[in-house]
């Protein structure tokens, strides 16, 4: 879809139910990606939202259940702290419920509920930002933890 066309549809509805701006919502979660063909346009929206906060809950349940993480991630989960730990808990929890929340939505298609629910996800991801900023900051730059090797003579 064209940008303009898309920001244009955008502002309506945001006018007309209170949303954040094109910019703000964008600047989050890259709505601009849309492609739509749908005349349910805030669905559209809130799934391009959901898409990011989906893969963020994917992204804390490799750390929280590491079995098969990526090595890349391996130095920030071995010496994850009880600090990291309820960090990442709560952002899974805050997420989570935006995601269960989502599926209530699908049943049947209320475009109040729709704008209603897309300011809810763009309140949460503000609110959490600096926590996610720390969090990622700390797996892209795990503390180490200097072990003191002792020397010893056997011989």
């Amino acid at each position: 879809m064209e940008y303009k066309k898309l920001k244009s549809d955008y502002e309506k509805f945001a006018k007309k139910y209170k949303l954040p701006s094109f910019e703000k919502i964008n600047l989050y979660f890259e709505v601009d990606k849309i492609n739509y063909e749908s005349e349910y346009f805030l669905r559209v929206v809130k799934k391009a939202m959901l898409e990011k906060v989906f893969n963020f809950i994917s992204f804390l349940d490799m750390l929280l259940n590491p079995l098969t993480a990526p090595r890349m991630y391996l130095p920030y989960i071995k010496q994850m702290s009880t600090e990291d730990k309820e960090l990442i808990s709560k952002l899974y929890d805050k997420f989570s419920h935006l995601a269960m929340g989502s599926l209530v939505l699908e049943a049947e298609y209320n475009e109040k509920k729709e704008a209603e629910f897309i300011n809810k996800i763009y309140e949460t991801w503000k609110e959490l930002s600096p926590e996610i900023r720390k969090l990622m900051e700390s797996v892209e730059k795990p503390v180490e933890i200097s072990v003191k090797k002792e020397k010893s003579y056997f011989g």
